[in-house]
């Protein structure tokens, strides 16, 4: 982002594409980052979590059928424009009704539900499953060194959530211990969670002017001459060749230098590698890790939890600054960096499957190990997202479609995974906040 050529009206394109890219994912994350206080009040308790997580898979129909029309009417190009517009305008009314209905519960099948906040995160979810598609195309509009807003607000839609969280004092909580029916010898410690500065209504109608900003922004690329010498120019920015069934790019000029092909080109079987490792590298960052987050951060202490937490989206952040500073690596070098983070991801597997006993327990130095290979993940995995994406974009004019198709698929696979080993094989055993455990 930070180029000397560039003029004002480009940096203010690249500041209302990130805003744009907002309206993916802020909502649902946000939800998730408000648990601690929407439990306390809902029937299902920490179950929730889980009830969501299955709703917002649900909600992937949406992203589905776009891949079924786009392979079904392959010669005709994608409009995303409308859709954009439309997923943006549900995700706001929805958001907003959440402000007014988030604690409404319905009885049926013999108890009380949630079924308020489940309908709505559900379009929620149709809004962010659509959108992750939808968008990762549109970027396609801009030049390429525009295609880094993308993952930066990706990173962002964790980051504003836990951020407001942070503000609202969500999830801070004091141990205190409690004698059983007056017997001082048995005592157990119980969580107190401490009152928010402000109530559940107010988060989410903050998450909804997040959402109102996003929709300005998107109406100011379209209907303002702002981002007009930000566009892609066919006669500058490219000269496409048409090879077989896939459309090349032979020859990239970006904004400093010419980039002949001989150094990005994909053969059509490496493109198709790319595109599974962007299906792979997703299905565990927002599939799987932040599934198991519990089960790895939360033996070692509330406080590790949500440090780990909090910190985690600021690793996407800083995946998308290296992407800023060399937004190409060497195929080996990122093959490479998909085996450390698998590698480093299996050290989370096995902490999760020793909860609520893992290594080093109460010690200095598990608490920082498990720091350190909790965020490495991010990282290792992070990054090499976002150069695969700059190497389908220059590959393949429908390369950020099918980057974003396979994110999202890769998001549901990952979190069908996680939800079968939690709560049908039940292979973790959770560690409650305050919980004292004999290992």
């Amino acid at each position: 982002m930070c180029n000397k050529q560039w003029k004002l009206n480009e940096y203010l394109t690249y500041i209302l594409l990130t805003l744009v890219l907002l309206s993916s994912w802020t909502d649902i994350n946000g939800i998730f980052t408000e648990l601690p206080q929407i439990i306390l009040t809902q029937p299902e308790g920490w179950k929730l979590g889980s009830h969501i997580g299955l709703v917002a898979s649900i909600s992937n129909i949406a992203p589905l059928a776009l891949i079924f029309c786009k392979c079904t009417f392959r010669k005709r190009s994608l409009n995303v424009i409308p859709i954009n517009y439309i997923v943006i305008f549900i995700g706001m009314v929805s958001c907003f009704l959440l402000i007014f209905f988030w604690s409404n519960t319905t009885y049926i099948f013999n108890r009380n539900r949630s079924v308020t906040l489940l309908i709505l995160t559900f379009f929620l979810a149709l809004l962010d499953c659509t959108a992750m598609v939808t968008f990762s195309h549109y970027t396609t509009r801009f030049r390429t060194e525009f295609t880094s807003a993308l993952f930066l607000g990706e990173s962002l839609t964790m980051i504003i959530p836990s951020l407001l969280a942070i503000v609202q004092g969500n999830g801070q909580l004091t141990c205190v211990s409690s004698a059983n029916n007056n017997i001082i010898l048995n005592v157990s410690t119980i969580a107190i969670y401490k009152t928010a500065r402000f109530s559940v209504s107010v988060y989410f109608l903050c998450i909804f002017l997040i959402l109102v900003t996003s929709f300005i922004a998107f109406v100011l690329l379209q209907w303002t001459k702002i981002a007009q010498n930000s566009t892609q120019d066919t006669t500058k920015e490219s000269m496409m060749l048409e090879t077989n069934d896939a459309n090349t790019l032979d020859i990239v000029i970006d904004s400093d230098t010419t980039i002949k092909s001989s150094r990005h080109k994909l053969t059509p079987l490496f493109y198709i590698l790319l595109l599974l490792g962007s299906f792979y590298t997703s299905s565990i960052i927002f599939g799987m890790v932040f599934s198991i987050s519990a089960y790895v951060l939360m033996p070692y202490g509330h406080q590790i939890f949500y440090l780990g937490t909090i910190l985690s989206p600021w690793m996407l952040a800083l995946t998308w600054l290296l992407g800023t500073i060399k937004s190409f690596v060497i195929k080996r070098y990122l093959l490479i960096m998909i085996i450390l983070g698998s590698i480093i991801f299996s050290f989370d597997l096995i902490l999760s499957l020793k909860s609520p006993c893992p290594p080093l327990l109460n010690t200095m130095k598990g608490n920082v190990l498990v720091l350190i290979i909790w965020l490495s993940t991010f990282i290792l995995l992070g990054y090499p997202r976002l150069v695969i994406a700059n190497y389908v974009r220059i590959h393949s004019t429908n390369g950020m479609f099918w980057f974003g198709a396979n994110v999202q698929l890769g998001a549901l696979i990952g979190s069908i995974i996680a939800y079968l080993m939690i709560e049908t094989f039940s292979l973790f055993k959770e560690k409650l906040p305050c919980e004292k455990v004999q290992c």
